[in-house]
């Protein structure tokens, strides 16, 4: 199985918002509310008692400062952008907003009773009665935490949106590497020369083979995902210049399930998976190669195996560079949700198996 890598789950997990940067708004909030009530009383004509100005102020922001942590994991908790827990959320939110004023007010006013600084009539029943005054201060913390993590999901799509850019640019670019090696360009070609002498027929086709692959490659830089139709198309093709240099070496098996075709996965996935199967399984070993490839929908999720007759290995959990840049794609592509399997034993086969979600295509609009 793939390890975990690390997505918009795990990340969420983290403080929305770092403390300092809390605790430096909340200050210059208390700075800000000291300014305006000196300005009132100043145009009022009255004057400022600043022990209870200066200190009743910032208190409020020190008090708030420690609760808008709990606010906003409240806010990831229990987020109202889920629909399907949208109203239980909110329950829980209300009932919250309510909460934790009435636990602010409580510790507001114990702790300027504790300097003398309590204003007269003040009794707890008040601070009760009075708390829901305080509530839209919870909501309004709510909405901002709501829109730091829009932000931060926006972010993380553009990076991720990059990563896949970047993946696909070293995907295109490692196929390029392991089919434009001196050794299968001089093979092909050299496949090519002896048939022009025995079989002008299929020296053609291989060549016509060779430059359509080559062009799809190429033709595909800007392209992150295709259809398994697609993918196939491009894996048949290197297994048909495979077959016409080695026909008696390579024997091949497609089965692939009806409706499977017009799944969505990332582009140049399951080409390399082949060539790595034909290069490193079938090509060492003497006798014939089989190869079977094989694509069913098992009920959301889409199933992908490869299979090859060859030598097969000791240990499944072995992934080499090829395998460790498949897994990495397919992290950053669809998180945890994927699969990768592998079965294989010495000299009893190696299968290799990829578990994705099933993602149809969407059809194509009819011309005008």
């Amino acid at each position: 199985m793939h390890t975990p890598q690390p997505n918009a789950t795990s990340m969420s997990r983290r403080p929305l918002v770092p403390g300092p940067v809390i605790a430096l708004a909340w200050l210059l909030f208390s700075g800000f509310m000291v300014l305006l009530v000196f300005a009132q009383n100043l145009s009022a004509g009255t004057p400022t008692h600043w022990g209870e100005t200066l200190g009743g102020r910032l208190l409020h922001g020190l008090l708030w400062g420690l609760l808008t942590p709990v606010v906003f994991g409240l806010a990831t908790r229990f987020d109202l952008t889920e629909h399907r827990h949208r109203l239980p959320n909110l329950l829980v939110h209300a009932a919250a907003s309510y909460g934790l004023t009435l636990v602010y007010r409580i510790a507001y006013a114990g702790l300027m009773g504790l300097f003398g600084e309590l204003p007269s009539g003040f009794s707890l029943g008040t601070v009760i009665a009075n708390a829901n005054t305080w509530v839209p201060i919870y909501w309004m913390l709510l909405c901002m935490a709501y829109a730091v993590q829009y932000r931060e999901r926006f972010r993380q799509g553009q990076v991720q949106a990059a990563q896949l850019e970047t993946q696909l640019v070293q995907a295109q670019l490692q196929a390029l590497k392991m089919q434009l090696q001196p050794h299968f360009l001089f093979n092909s070609l050299n496949a090519v020369s002896a048939l022009m002498g025995t079989d002008v027929k299929a020296a053609r086709r291989m060549l016509a083979q060779l430059s359509q692959f080559l062009r799809l490659v190429l033709d595909g830089s800007d392209t992150q995902e295709v259809t398994l139709a697609q993918e196939l198309h491009l894996t048949r093709l290197y297994l048909e210049i495979e077959q016409t240099r080695f026909p008696d070496r390579l024997a091949v098996a497609y089965h692939i399930d009806p409706g499977t075709e017009g799944a969505i996965l990332p582009a140049l996935l399951l080409q390399p998976v082949v060539e790595n199967a034909v290069r490193h399984g079938l090509a060492p070993q003497p006798g014939l190669g089989e190869l079977a490839i094989s694509a069913r929908q098992q009920a959301d999720r889409l199933i992908v195996q490869v299979q090859d007759n060859g030598r097969g290995t000791t240990d499944t959990t072995v992934r080499g560079i090829g395998l460790r840049n498949l897994e990495s794609r397919l992290a950053t592509r669809y998180g945890t949700d994927y699969a990768v399997h592998v079965e294989t034993a010495p000299g009893q086969d190696y299968c290799l198996q990829l578990s994705l979600p099933f993602q149809a295509a969407s059809p194509a609009p009819l011309a005008a």
